[in-house]
């Protein structure tokens, strides 16, 4: 590695190396993935930027993709976990178009109340009750509440694969918050159920 070599790796954003040592560290089978790959470019909009792939291993999540978002407020990290589910390459759901659902919080008092539950809400219907399980989930529902987390879920259609996307990448609570994303990922593969 030459001078520039040097200079272009001081100066790369090391956020998913970062990412791929906090998996390692509480225990998840995680390595950096290859650039270029055809899950990193048809799971983000063309106005993200990839940080690229982690790739899993023995984990119903495959890859966690992280991405860097510049807006005019400012920038962010975002996570997306993309769990392959051949199911997703269905023609109906090319006919829908892209399935959503979020979870959204309750609080007792609108807007400065205290968070007493979550809720999900989308279109995800692909022959199964997703909405329904994630709704009825008590354990899901008061982690979200506790790690004051907010999640969305929807598909990627041409690849063939669930994204449940996060705003930030795994810092802090890494273990509760893998364990939250394995369990959504369940949720998602057993649609057919």
């Amino acid at each position: 590695m030459g001078f520039l070599g040097e200079v272009r790796e001081a100066l790369r954003d090391k956020r998913r190396d970062k990412v791929c040592a906090n998996l390692n560290r509480v225990g998840v089978d995680a390595k950096l993935a290859e650039r270029g790959i055809r899950e990193e470019g048809a799971s983000i909009p063309r106005w993200f930027r990839s940080l690229g792939l982690i790739e899993i291993s023995k984990s119903p999540i495959n890859f966690v993709h992280v991405i860097y978002i510049q807006t005019r407020y400012g920038r962010h990290y975002s996570s997306l976990y993309l769990v392959h589910d051949p199911s997703v390459y269905y023609p109906s759901v090319h006919d829908k178009g892209h399935l959503r659902a979020r979870s959204k919080r309750v609080r007792e008092h609108p807007v400065i109340g205290k968070v007493k539950d979550v809720v999900w809400e989308g279109n995800l219907d692909l022959g199964g009750n997703i909405i329904e399980r994630l709704n009825e989930d008590q354990y899901l529902k008061q982690e979200l509440v506790r790690l004051r987390h907010d999640v969305k879920v929807g598909t990627c259609p041409d690849i063939g694969y669930w994204k449940i996307e996060v705003k930030g990448y795994l810092v802090n609570h890494v273990r509760e918050k893998w364990d939250i994303y394995e369990r959504i990922a369940r949720h998602l593969k057993r649609q057919r159920d």
